[in-house]
């Protein structure tokens, strides 16, 4: 018997061992022929008062021997990542508009083994335990985060020299770097399992207080949602989010206010669709008016299918858990006044692999608020501003600074662009794990 084989039969006997990938494995899914291995279950926080994340994994459908592991995030803070698994670049998918569970054929596990936690505790499946766990922040979810990845990989050891990538969107962009910072951290130290973590990429990212909360009147004027009459008084008068507003500025943000009313937050140029303004085809009329600043994302597919006992219990989850939701107010107040950025500069000099994308048609947190967050860093641009594309089409715009930090834009589509670019934003993340340049 030769030596890997030797190595493969220890690690399956030690996954037997500890009895979570036998225990966790999901043999059938409601809607859906299941074409990967899946799993689904609980990872239990030490010392936590009762933390508990639930996690999703779907080995690779190329080599799950050898391609790497990539976690996924969403952000919030309080949103579940099951929005991520299952609306955006999972294998099986649902759309805003349709109640039936489909194959992606963009889905990211076609080169690499997903891993979804629902993190922070209290959000999604994922268990609270005491009450006093509502009260959470940055450091808390990192901590969690990284104690969940040692269990995991305890779990599935046959996964724990792969290469291993984090990724995730909007307020993951706090949580990645956080926890890539905390696992180089650690593995500098050597105090813990070493994880193999070769780089991370983030969406649409909360990166800098600073500048995302100035970005907004910026973009609403540069994509002609106001004018001049409010624009220029805001910038005139010192208006900022930061502090508190006078009233002359608090008049002004109202303005803008009325005139974003119907506008999808999330993406300017797409029809906002809310489950509480419902539209009548044959009439051509909404149920009521579109009368305030809305979130244009429905899950409603999402919601009913989580809550379905027979996925439930597929999943494994927990009996004493009330309803699911994609988000939950949790008491959760961020750790650091200035955001991740604070990170960077120590995650750049390890040499990691990272890379920032952006939906440029995105209000919520637009692309010039990450690209003037990149120029604080004060990095050497080692590739100018520059096309890159797919069959011939412009799929965005990117450059690099360093060796190691790529930014770049996915052109015509927002906050969630992968979920509504999904074959761009497959063709990014393949770029991204395989260490190769947009062309």
């Amino acid at each position: 018997m030769d030596n890997f084989l030797m190595i493969k039969i220890f690690l399956f006997i030690t996954a037997l061992a500890f009895g979570a990938p036998l225990s966790h494995k999901v043999t059938s899914l409601p809607g859906i022929t299941l074409t990967t291995d899946m799993y689904s279950g609980y990872l239990q926080i030490p010392d936590s008062n009762g933390r508990e994340l639930h996690y999703v994994f779907y080995t690779s459908q190329n080599n799950a021997t050898t391609d790497p592991v990539v976690l996924w995030l969403n952000g919030g803070p309080g949103c579940s990542s099951m929005e991520g698994a299952f609306m955006e670049n999972g294998p099986y998918i649902f759309s805003e508009t349709n109640n039936t569970m489909y194959v992606n054929p963009y889905t990211w596990n076609r080169n690499a083994s997903m891993l979804y936690f629902e993190a922070p505790a209290g959000v999604g499946y994922s268990m609270m335990g005491s009450i006093i766990n509502n009260n959470t922040g940055d450091n808390q979810t990192a901590t969690d985060n990284l104690q969940a990845l040692y269990l995991f990989f305890k779990y599935f050891p046959e996964f724990s020299s792969n290469s291993f990538f984090i990724t995730g969107e909007s307020y993951a962009g706090v949580y990645v770097p956080m926890l890539a910072y905390w696992i180089n951290q650690s593995n500098t130290n050597n105090s813990n399992p070493f994880i193999n973590l070769k780089g991370f990429m983030v969406g649409n990212a909360v990166t800098d207080w600073t500048l995302d909360d100035e970005a907004w009147p910026y973009f609403l004027y540069w994509h002609q949602l106001i004018d001049d009459t409010i624009y220029f008084p805001w910038v005139n008068n010192n208006c900022t989010y930061l502090l508190n507003m006078n009233p002359y500025c608090e008049s002004l943000y109202a303005e803008m206010e009325d005139l974003f009313t119907g506008v999808n937050y999330y993406d300017i140029y797409r029809d906002c669709i809310h489950p509480d303004y419902k539209y009548n085809l044959l009439r051509q009329k909404w149920s009521k008016p579109l009368t305030e600043v809305l979130e244009c994302v429905p899950d409603n597919a999402l919601v009913m299918y989580l809550n379905n006992p027979k996925v439930r219990n597929a999943l494994h989850i927990n009996t004493t858990l009330g309803s699911w939701s994609g988000c939950v107010d949790l008491d959760y107040i961020p750790d650091y006044t200035r955001g991740s950025i604070v990170y960077y500069p120590d995650l750049v000099k390890s040499g990691m692999i990272i890379n920032m994308y952006s939906g440029d048609t995105d209000s919520a947190v637009p692309t010039w608020e990450s690209i003037n967050t990149l120029n604080l860093l004060n990095l050497p641009v080692s590739k100018n501003w520059t096309q890159w594309f797919m069959n011939g089409q412009v799929a965005g715009f990117f450059m690099k600074y360093g060796e190691n930090l790529r930014f770049n834009t996915i052109r015509g589509s927002g906050h969630m662009c992968i979920q509504w670019k999904p074959a761009i934003g497959f063709q990014m993340f393949l770029s991204f794990i395989q260490g190769l340049d947009l062309v």
